[in-house]
């Protein structure tokens, strides 16, 4: 059995941050309606470099913000969301979820998003275990108009309850989409080797994306589901397909990003045996093959297994050569580094590299490390994501100082 932890531990204490290198950001005239931009010069070179932006974290799993705003929002597992505002790193949590977050290995707090209306309804939605049985909860949160605070205590909106068999493949991810739906990436409920067969068993949500409108309720959801689901007019009883499924055949997609400009998906999905994959395309249903494959090889069985209907990654790497959690990043749209334009950046938490390509016709093209750094020495990357301006952003977990870092180019 491979059970394989996200984070080597937990840290237990938190301490204001350090310099910070960000680029000043205002509102600029759209490149997209909901896009703004940097306020910068632009440099040229694609030749990355490592910016430190603040340190003292604990356990950082994401760094992420609303679109157009200057601030940096960084999610700690332990149940904190911090802000980096003007370059420092504010002592009190944007919001503080400890008191009902289950954390330990894979659990914790472990994913973020803002609605694409942020700035007018002030709503955010956020991923965590569940104090009390580890399920994960996908909630609803309202910050405080015009600060730096949201209210944990004003009852949270639960979406979505899904049990967890398992302590482990909890994924953890969330992102809007351009069609403004939420999207919640989901692993296969953990142990090994996907024992309960729920990754191609459409009546699970585990081992799936599913795809939800939080802009309305349905029945007795406090969501709706879009019409174009795949099972979107499914009955909905226990011997049912989930209406919320979108993708299936994932074993544990901890992060996953949307391209702004083309509405392509990226899900990096750790790998079990040997194989760490990267899935990418068109956002549209699809079977990325787990436990069936693993990767390009035959899972389960080891020989002549199912490929029909099965999608194999776009680029993958072995645990041989180093790489045990795969950690997908983004693809480049800001306006600082225009020599980065529409490259997509990735890593892997157990090494100290950065990895990049661009997608086309449906294949990785040039695949390759684009930056080994002794900043990295150890490994540590949780997430690679962009700002509110769609500039690069990665955080670190590390033993005692979790850090937040900038891509630029040298």
């Amino acid at each position: 059995m491979m059970r394989r932890s996200l984070l080597c531990s937990v840290l237990l204490a938190a301490a204001c941050g350090s310099d910070s290198a960000t680029i000043d950001a205002v509102t600029t005239p759209d490149a997209r309606p909901d896009a703004p931009r940097s306020a910068c010069t632009p440099k040229s070179g694609a030749t990355l470099k490592l910016v430190k932006v603040a340190e003292g974290l604990t356990a950082p799993v994401l760094v992420t913000a609303p679109v157009g705003d200057p601030r940096l929002f960084v999610v700690q597992q332990t149940g904190e969301i911090r802000i980096i505002k003007a370059g420092a790193l504010l002592p009190t949590p944007f919001i503080d979820l400890s008191d009902i977050v289950k954390l330990g290995g894979e659990q914790g707090l472990l994913g973020l998003a803002f609605h694409p209306q942020f700035a007018t309804n002030h709503k955010f939605y956020v991923n965590y275990t569940q104090l009390s049985n580890g399920a994960t909860v996908v909630a609803e949160y309202q910050a405080t108009p015009g600060g730096d605070t949201a209210n944990a205590a004003i009852a949270e909106r639960r979406l979505i309850v899904i049990p967890q068999p398992f302590a482990n493949h909890n994924a953890g991810a969330i992102e809007f989409g351009r069609d403004a739906m939420l999207y919640i990436a989901l692993g296969d409920g953990g142990d090994g080797g996907d024992p309960g067969l729920r990754a191609q068993n459409d009546k699970e949500w585990l081992g799936k994306m599913l795809r939800i409108d939080v802009n309305r309720t349905q029945g007795s959801k406090q969501y709706g589901i879009p019409t174009d689901n795949p099972f979107a007019n499914s009955p909905d009883g226990p011997n049912d397909p989930r209406p919320e499924n979108w993708h299936k055949g994932l074993r544990n997609p901890f992060r996953f990003t949307i391209d702004e400009a083309n509405g392509d998906i990226y899900i990096a999905d750790v790998g079990q045996n040997v194989i760490e994959e990267l899935n990418a395309g068109p956002n549209t249903p699809t079977n990325y093959g787990w436990n069936d494959r693993e990767g390009n090889q035959c899972f389960r069985p080891a020989n002549n297994c199912a490929t029909a209907g099965r999608t194999d990654p776009v680029t993958q790497h072995t645990h041989g050569d180093g790489w045990k959690s795969i950690i997908a990043g983004q693809v480049y749209r800001g306006v600082c580094f225009p020599d980065l334009q529409g490259q997509f950046f990735y890593t892997d938490y157990y090494i100290n590299e950065i990895w990049s390509f661009t997608l086309a016709n449906g294949a990785a093209q040039n695949d390759r490390r684009v930056l080994q750094s002794n900043d990295l020495a150890g490994g540590g990357v949780t997430s690679i994501h962009p700002d509110g301006f769609g500039e690069m952003f990665l955080t670190r977990a590390v033993q005692n100082n979790g850090s937040v870092w900038q891509i630029t180019v040298e």
